[in-house]
């Protein structure tokens, strides 16, 4: 799986309603935008070597997931339960 696939799905995965709008490689990095229900795209920086070690890799998975869970929670409105 290439890089580009194993973050869109992470991040789906992650957070259903949130999706990946955009990836650039540069600087040894993947700079990644992602959308959400707010109308508001957040972008991150994950090191490509980080990225690599986290498609093979649990601790390093768990680290990529938590950034990008801490971006899609910027764009994510969080539905309220109806409780006052």
């Amino acid at each position: 799986m290439n890089a580009d696939t194993f973050l869109r799905n992470l991040v789906t995965e992650i957070e259903p309603n949130a999706t990946v709008v955009g990836i650039e490689e540069r600087e040894g990095a993947y700079h990644v935008s992602v959308a959400g229900t707010t109308g508001i795209v957040a972008d991150c920086a994950l090191p490509r070597d980080e990225v690599a070690a986290a498609e093979h890799g649990h601790e390093a998975r768990r680290r990529v997931a938590s950034v990008l869970k801490r971006c899609a929670d910027d764009v994510v409105a969080p539905i309220g339960d109806g409780r006052a």
